[in-house]
């Protein structure tokens, strides 16, 4: 007999695996994802490490919480919410009754989108409801769309006179298809590396240190986007494979998760995507980002330009920029 995944939503949580996704890699995608994203080397860039957080740690942290803060006895309602339509979708059979929910092969962005939102991202925004009464403000926002790159905010959302005002962002994640971001890529990102001082004018002289070495470049992109919205907390995923991570408060130091697999157990992306969002949120029993030593709180500040930062070709053209 299958139960709802409601009347134990600790074991459905600890179960639960996404679902294999079928795709196929259009022909002729482009590697060169720093010029397609129009990413290179900037002087504001301040983050200098990342360091992988311990895996047998992050697991233990991760199943105490959901020991502690998710209920293993029936919540007496419907997997689906009536009012809003979000479900819980993810299957974990034979124990609980989830309705099937058949998707599309994958062959774009848009199709891999639609995987991920329609199943962890429905999911946990059913669970935090289930959890959280005063989570209901919260979505998932779209704010910048590519090619090979789509990026969402976990957003709280304000109405004011029947006008959305979006008041804070939580958490960004970043979506490459699998095609273009391989496990291999992802594995390398979230390994523990350093990146080169490129605050003055002087190194960009160096030309080692005046292009995107590695996965640089992602972490380019991330550092970015997550700065410009005064939002730490990030996920980097391709739907087969995840990296969660944060930033420190002086936004020098990235601290990251393990590489998980789509079908990762003990804990599963449901698990982790879930603990999360809400140490994004403040929530009791979160992840802690640890401090950094010396570190100051980041403050922006203006940079005098140069050649370099006028011109996103060669620094000749930008000197000729200069001298007209």
């Amino acid at each position: 007999m299958a139960f709802r995944a409601s009347d134990n939503l600790q074991c459905y949580i600890r179960g639960a695996r996404l679902p294999v996704m079928a795709y196929r890699s259009p022909r002729g995608e482009s590697g060169l994802f720093h010029v397609s994203l129009n990413l290179r080397p900037e002087r504001y860039h301040k983050l200098r490490l990342v360091h992988t957080i311990n895996p047998t740690l992050f697991s233990d942290i991760i199943s105490d919480w959901v020991e502690e803060f998710v209920p293993c006895t029936s919540l007496g309602v419907n997997d689906e919410d009536e009012r809003t339509g979000e479900r819980l979708t993810i299957p974990c059979e034979p124990f609980f009754s989830i309705v099937p929910l058949p998707l599309a092969r994958a062959e774009d962005i848009e199709r891999v989108f639609v995987w991920v939102d329609m199943f962890p991202l429905e999911s946990t925004r059913r669970i935090l409801n289930l959890l959280y009464a005063d989570s209901n403000p919260w979505k998932f926002l779209p704010c910048e769309e590519a090619p090979i790159l789509k990026t969402s905010t976990w957003s709280y959302i304000k109405s004011d006179q029947g006008k959305m005002i979006f008041s804070q962002h939580a958490l960004c994640l970043f979506l490459m298809p699998p095609w273009v971001l391989s496990a291999k890529d992802l594995q390398e990102f979230a390994q523990g590396q350093s990146f080169p001082d490129r605050t003055t004018s002087d190194s960009f002289r160096d030309e080692a240190q005046s292009t995107l070495g590695g996965m640089e470049w992602l972490w380019s992109k991330v550092w970015d986007t997550c700065i410009s919205r005064n939002c730490p907390w990030f996920i980097v995923t391709s739907y087969t494979h995840w990296v969660f991570g944060a930033f420190s408060t002086g936004w020098t130091a990235s601290f990251v998760s393990p590489l998980y697999a789509s079908d990762s157990r003990m804990p599963t992306i449901l698990e982790v995507l879930v603990f999360w969002l809400i140490s994004a949120m403040g929530y009791p029993g979160g992840f802690v980002v640890p401090e950094i030593s010396h570190e100051v709180a980041h403050r922006r500040q203006l940079l005098v330009a140069t050649p370099h930062d006028i011109s996103r070709d060669e620094p000749t053209e930008a000197l000729a920029v200069l001298a007209v």
